[in-house]
């Protein structure tokens, strides 16, 4: 029974009634089908694309995740429990950083600027390598060979101090301007800088050595955060709750996306609006089927009599005109997957579109397929065509035999 119904779905999809050829209807209601998930394979393949390299750009500054106090300010954690924490099973690395804003001064050119100074061990700071990539120029270190104190910019940063490679800037704290117990300002020479590919850090960041962040900012001691690192096949829960045994008081572990609500609440946001308004395109072509297997019920209302004549019983005409439905959505997501595909590697491989020269960082538009929000882009579009049937096989069921065979 089922294989015949299939059949008969399979040759009225084919075949118009009164003209020997493919059905105008199949096509465009397979290509409806084919174009809805085409464009929700790509631009949601564009969309997480972008937000992994969002995501890689944080990680880089801020870390995966990052022991803080919990009321702001600094806490204390001594050497051996840092050596402690470093040597967590879930934890690969850790870097403790002293983080402060400041008024960076270079007086031969006689230019300023506010920036966020974050002062870091650059042993551990620099030992992932990640940061060698995001070397625009000069040199990944912060101090000289002789021993001076160095400053790592932002490039954009830097741009506004003519990009003064070997220059000695002057930084100045806030406390420094408003207190009169002689806080330290800080000297170094800028080594180079830096594109992380996030303007907000790159027009604002500054790194320095941790012991001069600390004549700055912390003389009594202790550290802003702590970043953390996970070590490979463990998920930032573990690493997380692992590192929480050792915390001090008033601390506690955040992850990037806690760090940065704003930019992880609008990336969300973003993905879901683009799925939505996109399924749109994939429910009008589910329409389409409906409008096409209807149209089908009603020029084979002669076909339909003939078999329930012939003793069909209205599940096997019911099963034919769904058949119909599963087909052209099984033919449109099959043809949708390979397109939508083929236009992500075009995109993202090829060179085809290329982002302009401002965004530097990144020549080609980032592409990140995921098979498993391919596959349910897929189930989605196969239950919307299997829906889209339903209504009209059951009209087709439904028919009656004897008006079927007057008219």
């Amino acid at each position: 029974m089922n294989s015949l119904s299939w059949h008969l779905a399979w040759r009225y999809l084919r075949r118009h009634p009164l003209r020997q050829h493919l059905a105008f209807s199949t096509i465009v209601s397979v290509a409806g089908v084919a174009l809805g998930v085409a464009a929700l394979i790509i631009v949601m393949g564009v969309l997480s694309g972008l937000e992994h390299f969002i995501e890689e750009s944080v990680i880089i500054v801020d870390a995966p995740l990052v022991i803080m106090p919990d009321s702001g300010g600094s806490f204390q954690m001594s050497d051996s429990l840092l050596d402690e924490l470093e040597s967590l099973v879930p934890i690969q690395s850790i870097s403790p950083f002293i983080q402060g804003e400041a008024i960076i001064r270079l007086p031969s050119r006689g230019v300023d600027s506010g920036c966020r100074v974050r002062g870091v061990d650059p042993q551990r700071e620099f030992a992932s390598g990640m940061m060698e990539d995001k070397l625009s120029y000069g040199e990944l270190v912060l101090s000289t060979p002789e021993g001076d104190d160095c400053i790592l910019m932002g490039l954009y940063l830097a741009e506004q101090f003519y990009h003064s490679v070997g220059d000695t800037l002057y930084l100045f704290p806030p406390k420094a301007f408003f207190s009169s117990r002689g806080y330290a300002i800080g000297k170094a020479v800028l080594s180079g800088a830096l594109e992380t590919g996030l303007p907000v850090n790159d027009e604002t960041l500054a790194y320095i050595p941790l012991d001069l962040a600390r004549r700055m900012y912390l003389p009594e001691g202790g550290y802003t955060g702590i970043k953390l690192y996970p070590a490979e096949g463990f998920s930032l829960e573990d690493a997380a709750d692992a590192a929480a045994v050792l915390l001090p008081a008033g601390t506690s572990v955040k992850t990037w996306k806690e760090l940065n609500p704003d930019l992880a609440a609008s990336m969300k946001l973003e993905r879901m609006g683009a799925f939505l308004a996109l399924l749109l395109i994939t429910l009008v072509a589910t329409f389409n089927i409906m409008g096409t297997i209807s149209r089908s019920a009603i020029e084979r209302r002669k076909d339909v009599s003939v078999i329930k004549a012939m003793g069909g019983n209205n599940r096997l005409i019911f099963n034919i005109f769904l058949w119909e439905g599963i087909i052209v959505g099984i033919a449109g997501i099959v043809l949708g997957v390979f397109i939508g595909l083929a236009g992500c590697w075009l995109i993202g491989d090829t060179g085809i579109l290329q982002l302009p020269d401002v965004y530097s960082f990144h020549e080609n538009i980032p592409v990140r397929v995921s098979i498993p929000r391919t596959a349910m882009i897929g189930l989605i579009a196969f239950m919307l065509s299997l829906a889209s049937g339903i209504l009209p096989a059951m009209k087709a069921a439904g028919l009656d035999p004897v008006r079927g065979l007057e008219s």
